[in-house]
């Protein structure tokens, strides 16, 4: 039976749905395995792929209230999880760093999902991998602007 475009378009929300779902659960395990929350794992991750950054914005990027970044902040640092550097131009600014020796903790943690996701591209062709990191890609942009759209209509 041929499953109609509209069809495969629903199935595919759902996935990606689904999917988010299950990286929640797998960043919830590996937290609660360090004594670390959703959050603070997220952040540790966003701020290895942003450093240096700045909490201001962090707090942008993450949709958090900069009060709330600031207290997660405090607590990444108390666990020895990321340091604080003042800019050396303008003091009143300060950076974040990840400290790689706390984030050496959740490779292994990280890497049971890393093993099965290089056995599922395994499966695919240069080509076909290409289409879906052009698809992710795709996806993640359109998150942007929704989410910059949806704040646009909260300031009117």
């Amino acid at each position: 039976m041929s499953t109609g475009r509209g069809e495969l378009i629903a199935e595919l929300n759902m996935s990606l749905r689904e999917v988010r779902d299950r990286l929640l659960h797998v960043t919830s395990e590996v937290g609660g395995q360090v004594g670390l929350g959703s959050i603070e794992i997220g952040l540790i991750d966003l701020i290895a792929r942003t450093a240096p950054v700045t909490p201001g914005r962090l707090a942008t990027m993450t949709g958090l209230n900069p009060a709330t970044i600031t207290g997660v902040l405090d607590r990444l640092e108390d666990g020895g999880w990321i340091r604080r550097e003042r800019d050396a131009v303008d003091r009143r600014r300060v950076f974040i760093h990840p400290k790689a020796e706390r984030a050496q903790e959740l490779g292994p943690k990280f890497g049971v999902m890393l093993k099965r996701m290089s056995e599922i591209y395994a499966d695919y062709s240069d080509k076909e991998l290409r289409t879906l990191l052009d698809f992710m890609q795709k996806v993640r942009d359109a998150g942007d602007s929704s989410v910059h759209e949806l704040r646009a209509e909260r300031q009117t």
